[in-house]
């Protein structure tokens, strides 16, 4: 068997194989250390798709201080044009784990939730979260693998996949339209996978290959069936999850991570009965349950009549809060908002049909190129566009502007060729946008121009 040649390596031997690609275990004689070498099987013909992978393998890069994701050391491309990925060794995987009990699955459903939020805050998408690629390292803690190869399933054009790249009892229904990849596709993998934990079964077994769209169909927008011994309450968040529609699933990793985040309920049949209440309780229960029940009904007589007064806005939640600064600004006394603090930000992705986002660092002394000058709150939903179109949107283009950065700039250097581009955030129910900008020679750098 020729083995392939991977500078700074040796001794690769093979671990498995599937559709796509070869896992190795090699020894990085520099460090001391094994390594996994995953080598795809497809060669990027072109110098678009290498540069893609090559994009897409540094942002795996940076997602691997998240303590849930696989380490990735290099990523690069043979002489004969397969790309290959070197990462951390994994001893095992998930798959063929289920069943697990309830609360070992809610609790490793919080720590991936968490590291699928940290990548698409950062603009990556994974698109094939499954069981298998749940990897186990040596002190038992589960990571997600696969990132830096995400690129590669849209080799040969398109941001959409191909349904032989699908690992169907866990693609979002939407995949198998060949709708493009969106953090809601990611979503319903993870919710399928740790599903799949649970019960030793993903929720809905899609039959492959598939005997007929209408039964694939049908497949799809069957019922999550609880499993036996499972809280209802994590149940339910799985199902929200699972919805066949992604308009009406769980809007983002973060989200699903807070609802998992919630103690599960245990079932009924585990709790004592409470003990019988005292003479003296049973006269104080109805009282109490009286008063909070006058309490309730006053609050919602207030609420209904107060609903509808002229003026009110009735999706106002984002201006009832404007009055206070958006995350990392203050009020700078002219009513405006200026950095609290140097906030800088890792490079901006932005994926067609979706809002523009970047991934902030911990501070600016971590290598970085974006840096934020001001921002404000938006009235409403987040545009999803670019960032320079941002720029132009009415909340957006009196505040993110030439002028605005002069005047945040620090005494003694000069922004005044500096580029421009504006990102929203959500906090809460409040969307909030920063105002970055760049040096126009572009590169790292690991200082700040603005803030005090």
């Amino acid at each position: 068997m020729h083995l392939p040649l991977i500078p700074g390596l040796t001794n690769l031997r093979p671990l498995g194989e599937g559709g796509f690609a070869t896992v190795y275990r090699a020894h990085q004689p520099q460090l001391g250390r094994d390594v996994a070498v995953k080598i795809d099987n497809r060669v990027l013909a072109n110098e678009r798709d290498r540069k893609r992978f090559l994009r897409e393998g540094h942002a795996a890069a940076r997602l691997s201080g998240h303590p849930n994701v696989v380490a990735v050391y290099d990523a690069n491309i043979t002489p004969q044009g397969t790309p290959y990925l070197v990462m951390e060794l994994c001893e095992g995987s998930l798959a063929g784990r289920g069943p697990m009990h309830p609360e070992e699955v809610r609790q490793l459903g919080v720590q991936l939730a968490d590291a699928l939020a940290a990548a698409h805050a950062d603009g990556v998408l994974h698109r094939d979260i499954k069981p298998g690629n749940i990897l186990v390292d040596r002190y038992g803690t589960a990571k997600l693998a696969d990132f830096g190869l995400a690129a590669l399933l849209d080799a040969e054009g398109g941001s959409s996949v191909s349904r032989d790249a699908l690992s169907p009892s866990y693609a979002p229904p939407e995949g198998f339209a060949m709708a493009a990849p969106t953090p809601a596709g990611d979503v319903y993998s993870l919710a399928a996978t740790l599903y799949d934990l649970l019960a030793g079964k993903p929720p809905r077994p899609v039959p492959w290959p598939i005997e007929s769209f209408d039964h694939l169909g049908h497949v799809l927008r069957s019922p999550v069936p609880p499993v036996p011994g499972v809280p209802q309450q994590l149940h339910d968040v799985l199902v929200r999850a699972l919805h066949p529609d992604a308009s009406l699933r769980t809007q983002s990793a973060a989200q699903l991570r807070d609802e998992l985040r919630l103690p599960a309920v245990q079932s009924v049949p585990h709790l004592s009965p409470p003990p019988p209440p005292s003479p003296a309780n049973k006269k104080v229960w109805p009282i109490a349950a009286a008063a909070a029940l006058v309490v309730a009904i006053t609050v919602g007589v207030v609420l209904w009549t107060n609903k509808d007064k002229p003026g009110d806005n009735p999706t106002g939640a984002n201006n009832a809060t404007l009055e206070s600064a958006p995350p990392f600004l203050k009020d700078c006394g002219t009513g405006k908002y200026c950095m609290a603090q140097p906030t800088c930000y890792h490079g901006i992705t932005e994926i067609g049909g979706m809002a523009a986002v970047a991934r902030r660092t911990g501070d600016c002394s971590i290598q970085h190129y974006w840096e934020a000058f001001g921002g404000g709150w938006f009235s409403g939903e987040i545009p999803k566009i670019p960032s320079d179109e941002l720029l132009k949107a009415p909340e957006v283009a009196s505040v993110c502007t030439k002028d605005a950065m002069g005047s945040a700039t620090r005494a003694g250097v000069d922004t005044s060729t500096w580029q421009i581009a504006a990102v929203g955030f959500a906090d809460g129910k409040r969307n909030y946008f920063h105002c970055l900008a760049s040096p126009e020679e572009g590169g790292e750098v690991t200082t700040s121009a603005f803030g005090s």
